[in-house]
C-alpha cells in the first residue's frame, strides 16, 4: 500500500482519476486482494523455491526470481501501450500521457511490485527458517 501511495503521487492528467482508488477500498475488497494475490503468489513462489532448490542456488536467487517474475509482466504491459502509442499515436483527441515513455509511473510501478515481492520473499524466508 505504501509504494502505491508513492506511486500514485506521480500520476498526472487523465490517469489522475486512478490515484486515490486504493484509499476507498473496503475491508471486504481488502481480504478479496489479498487473497487474490495470494493464488497468484504462491504458484510463483513454488515455482521460485524448486528452481532454486534444482539449481542448488542461494538464497538470495528465490528473492530476485519471485521479484522478477510478478514485476516483469507487469512492465512488459506498459511498455506494449507505450509501443503502440508510438506506432499508432492518438489524433484529434488529448493523448492518453500513461501511454508515453516519460510517463514515470510507467516505470515506479513495477518497481513497487519488485520491492514489495522481494520483501514478501524475503519475509518468507525468514519465517521458513524458524522451525521449531
Amino acid at each position: 500500500m505504501p509504494l502505491m501511495w508513492v506511486t500514485d503521487q506521480f500520476r498526472y492528467g487523465l490517469d489522475a482519476d486512478m490515484v486515490h482508488l486504493w484509499a476507498e477500498m473496503s475491508v471486504l475488497s481488502l481480504l478479496y486482494g489479498v487473497l487474490g494475490i495470494g493464488l497468484v503468489v504462491l504458484p510463483v513462489l513454488i515455482l521460485a523455491y524448486w528452481v532454486v532448490r534444482l539449481g542448488k542456488l542461494r538464497r538470495r536467487w528465490f528473492v530476485i526470481l519471485v521479484a522478477a517474475i510478478l514485476s516483469l509482466p507487469v512492465l512488459a504491459i506498459n511498455l506494449y501501450f507505450m509501443i503502440d502509442e508510438l506506432v499508432q499515436p492518438t489524433v484529434g483527441v488529448v493523448p492518453f500521457e500513461a501511454s508515453s515513455l516519460t510517463y514515470l509511473p510507467n516505470y515506479l510501478e513495477p518497481a513497487s511490485v519488485a520491492v514489495a515481492m522481494a520483501l514478501a520473499a524475503s519475509i518468507y524466508l525468514a519465517f521458513a527458517k524458524e522451525r521449531p
